[in-house]
């Protein structure tokens, strides 16, 4: 999922690569930074929702990102070419610099407007926007990359939280304690999990859709009365900590793990 070997047999002109897939540094090692492979999948909204000038996976650093998403247009000047990329999620701005001598054509990727394009590139930060600074880009002419992409970032949002969460062991009080936060005298019994009517109603919204995305936290929230807001989305956040649901393309969106 981490297109280590596939980009690396892509870069036969870049030094970039020579680092090959790596998993994680253990935790257990005091010290260490913890990083994931060296390409992440992701979509462009978790990009520009990062805080951070390194683009991080809950906590995790990352070296390079690869999105795939239509190039709406894009301006060549002497000493870069500046592409217009949006997915699903939003718009972002990549950057390819260019090495030219003055002599020759310069170098630049066979892509053209309102086509589908794969990049891989690293974040920076310039005057307060996200741009990505692209190191390979290509044409996307099989429509299965696309929905591969798609399933590959929520793959690695996944397996980037159960990392994150190794964590817990060494404070279980703490788990203790987040749970019983959340617990009060309207429980109901659902065989093993215990949730109250507010979260079981929640719980099987989420059960009934069928998409790769799950749905939005605000399409449960437009199945509520206003006055109720605050209670579901108590009741949800509840549902993602215990494990009884997670997000998947984002923060924003989720879908079910159990069965009542």
């Amino acid at each position: 999922m981490w297109y280590g070997s596939e980009f690396g047999n892509e870069s036969a002109g870049g030094g970039f690569l020579n680092n090959t897939a790596t998993q994680v540094d253990s935790p257990a090692k005091k010290g260490t930074v913890r990083r994931l492979q060296s390409v992440v999948p992701v979509v462009i909204r978790q990009i520009r929702d990062s805080r951070e000038d390194e683009f991080k996976l809950f906590g995790m650093n990352t070296q390079i990102l690869n999105l795939v998403g239509i190039l709406r247009d894009y301006e060549v000047q002497s000493t870069k070419a500046t592409y217009n990329i949006e997915d699903h999620t939003g718009q972002i701005k990549a950057i390819w610099w260019l090495e030219n001598d003055g002599d020759s054509a310069p170098n630049l990727p066979a892509v053209k407007e309102g086509s589908y394009v794969q990049v891989f590139g690293s974040l920076r930060n310039q005057d307060g926007e996200k741009i990505l600074m692209v190191l390979r880009m290509f044409l996307v002419e099989d429509a299965n990359i696309i929905t591969n992409h798609l399933l590959q970032v929520i793959h690695t949002r996944l397996a980037a939280e159960a990392m994150s969460k190794s964590s817990v062991t060494n404070n279980p009080g703490a788990a203790l304690a987040n749970s019983m936060s959340f617990m009060d005298e309207n429980m109901v019994d659902n065989g093993q999990m215990g949730l109250t009517s507010m979260q079981e109603k929640i719980f099987k919204i989420l059960q009934t859709d069928n998409t790769t995305a799950g749905l939005s936290r605000q399409s449960v929230l437009n199945q509520f009365p206003p006055n109720q807001q605050r209670e579901v989305n108590t009741a949800l956040d509840f549902l993602i900590n215990e494990g009884h649901a997670y997000s998947t393309i984002d923060n924003d969106h989720f879908k079910v793990t159990d069965t009542l």
